[in-house]
C-alpha cells in the first residue's frame, strides 16, 4: 500500500514537473499538439496525471518522446523516467536500464521473433517443396541423372527464377495473389 501510495506521489510530481518546465518555456498546449499532430486533450491529460485514454505500445513512447521534445527536455533520460512512472499495462514490465551515452537504443526488440511462423509461411513452404519435388521427378524421368542432382538444378533455378520474377517464392506468390482475388471477389458480391 506505501509503494502504490509513494508510486502515486512520484507519477504527480513528475507531471507537475513537465507542466512547470512547459509553461516556464512559454509553450503552450495548443503549440505542441499542432507540432506533434497530438490532440491537445491528451497531452492536457498528462499534465493532470491522467493517461486513460492514451494509446499502448510504441504510440504512447512515441508522443510522450514528441512531448518530450517540443518542451526541450533531455529525451531519452525522460522517457526513461516515463516508462518507469507509467508501465503500458499491454507490454510486459521491464526494468530499463539507465541509457549509457549517445551509444543506448531506444527501442529494444522482442526475443525469438524469428522463430514465429505463420500458417501462411507454412503452407506456401508446402507448395514449394511439392512443386521442387513434382519438377525434380518429371526431370530424373525424362532425362538420364539422380534424383538428388536433378533436385539440386531445380531448386536452384526455380529459387534464383521466382526471386527474379516475384520478389519471393512461387508458394508465397501463389498464396498472396490468391488472398487478393478473395478479397476483390467479397468486395465485388458487397456492392
Amino acid at each position: 500500500m506505501a509503494r502504490e501510495a509513494a508510486a502515486a506521489l512520484a507519477r504527480q510530481a513528475f507531471c507537475a514537473r513537465l507542466k512547470e518546465t512547459r509553461e516556464r518555456k512559454g509553450i503552450g498546449l495548443d503549440v505542441i499538439a499542432d507540432i506533434t499532430k497530438v490532440s491537445e486533450a491528451l497531452y492536457a491529460g498528462l499534465e493532470r496525471n491522467d493517461l486513460s485514454r492514451w494509446p499502448a505500445g510504441i504510440y504512447r513512447r512515441s508522443f510522450f518522446r514528441s512531448y518530450a521534445t517540443a518542451i526541450g527536455l533531455p529525451v531519452d533520460s525522460a522517457v526513461l523516467e516515463f516508462l518507469q512512472l507509467f508501465p503500458d499495462d499491454s507490454e510486459p514490465r521491464v526494468t530499463v536500464p539507465a541509457p549509457s551515452g549517445a551509444s543506448s537504443l531506444r527501442m529494444t526488440l522482442t526475443g525469438n521473433a524469428w522463430l514465429r511462423i505463420t500458417r501462411v509461411q507454412l503452407l506456401a513452404t508446402a507448395i514449394d517443396i511439392i512443386m521442387v519435388g513434382g519438377i525434380a521427378g518429371a526431370v530424373t524421368w525424362w532425362m538420364p541423372t539422380t534424383l538428388g542432382t536433378a533436385v539440386a538444378v531445380v531448386s536452384v533455378l526455380y529459387y534464383s527464377l521466382a526471386t527474379a520474377c516475384f520478389a519471393c517464392s512461387p508458394g508465397l506468390w501463389w498464396l498472396r495473389t490468391r488472398s487478393r482475388r478473395k478479397r476483390a471477389k467479397a468486395l465485388r458480391l458487397a456492392r
